[in-house]
């Protein structure tokens, strides 16, 4: 990976740039008319040295420095209108100049701090494919999209891990929430995501899929509290689907105007298969049969939690069903996704606390 450098960062937006740059202007005109339109001597010129400052907050060092020298040659020419003011001009001279040299400063930092920035976001999005396969956008009959929204500023993974696989049984859906956070999440996720795609196809069944899974993370976690809860989907080829909840919370199915839970076979997060009261999931459920036209949604609990100001959780299938009516139609997965996480982002005001992540499938 190339290393960058202040230099190679982009300055502010042109628009930016063109306002500050007219204001600037305007000061000195402004300025200079105040100046020479009157008879006696007055401070204003004192006001250039605002100038540099105005000037650092949208350009580089060159034309912050070229903005105080202009500053102090300009003060220097007031003295035939103000005779015997040696010591304002020399003093506004000398601010324009320390200004300078303090914005520069900040400049520099500033554009340092944007690259150290621009180098963590970029290693954590390769790590994000690397560790997050995106989905194909169509296997079979079904049209996938996939979303991920860490909660961390700046941040592109989390706790949270989705996967899916294409196998001689159906399609494999897998979608995770690592309990934890930080490294050791994003450690456990990648164990949970490895087994899955590595096993997905020697499974005829969810369950064997899943207890595969379980002893897998078994031997990865270091934390005997540690535990993912996940939710299993497989879909066969003539759209029968079978669910398996690990702790998670069941998927949705979309069909016309309507947002459901599908049912699931229930069983503990994986992690934890060796506690005394583990019976293993409970009795399958009859299969749901898919029509073309709908939309399995799988989430995390980073969509659900979403608070708004009362402190009110956020209500997916309420939404959604509104969301479809007032847009009736095929469902696109990937533009419902993205709708679906600034929907969520906004019910909280913007503040989440939680990595979220989605994955939509549409029979087309």
């Amino acid at each position: 990976m190339p290393t960058r450098t202040a230099e190679d960062e982009p300055g502010a937006p042109w628009f930016v740039r063109v306002v500050v740059l007219v204001a600037a202007v305007l000061l000195y005109v402004l300025v200079l008319g105040l100046e020479f339109g009157t008879s006696r001597s007055s401070h204003v010129p004192s006001v250039l040295v605002a100038i540099p400052a105005l000037v650092a907050l949208a350009f580089g060092p060159p034309l912050i420095i070229g903005s105080a020298l202009l500053v102090a040659a300009t003060r220097w020419a007031f003295l035939p209108v103000e005779p015997g003011r040696f010591g304002a001009a020399a003093g506004t001279s000398a601010a324009a100049l320390a200004v300078a040299a303090i914005a520069c400063f900040v400049v520099g930092r500033r554009r340092r701090t944007a690259v150290q920035l621009g180098e963590v976001t970029s290693v954590s999005e390769t790590v994000q494919r690397a560790l997050l396969r995106p989905p194909p956008a169509a296997a079979g009959p079904f049209r996938i999209a996939a979303s991920y929204r860490a909660a961390a500023q700046f941040a592109r993974i989390g706790g949270d891990v989705y996967g899916v696989a294409d196998t001689g049984f159906g399609l494999r859906v897998l979608i995770g929430d690592v309990r934890g956070k930080g490294l050791e999440a994003v450690a456990t996720g990648a164990a949970v995501l490895g087994c899955f795609h590595e096993t997905a196809f020697d499974h005829p069944t969810v369950e064997g899929l899943a207890d595969r899974m379980e002893l897998s993370l078994r031997r990865h976690l270091a934390d005997a509290e540690g535990f993912v809860t996940a939710l299993l989907v497989d879909i066969a080829p003539d759209g029968r689907l079978h669910a398996l909840s690990r702790g998670h919370p069941p998927p949705l199915l979309l069909r016309g105007a309507d947002a459901r839970d599908l049912p699931v076979a229930e069983g503990l997060p994986l992690g934890l298969g060796d506690l005394p009261s583990a019976a293993g999931p409970g009795p399958a459920p009859a299969a749901v049969r898919l029509q073309r036209g709908d939309t399995v949604l799988l989430y995390t609990d980073g969509i659900t939690e979403a608070r708004d100001t009362a402190g009110d959780f956020y209500p997916l299938a309420g939404r959604l069903g509104a969301h479809l009516r007032a847009h009736p139609g095929p469902t696109d997965p990937a533009p419902l996704l993205d709708w679906l996480q600034q929907d969520a982002r906004d019910y909280a005001g913007g503040c989440t606390h939680d990595d979220a992540a989605l994955l939509a499938l549409t029979w087309i």
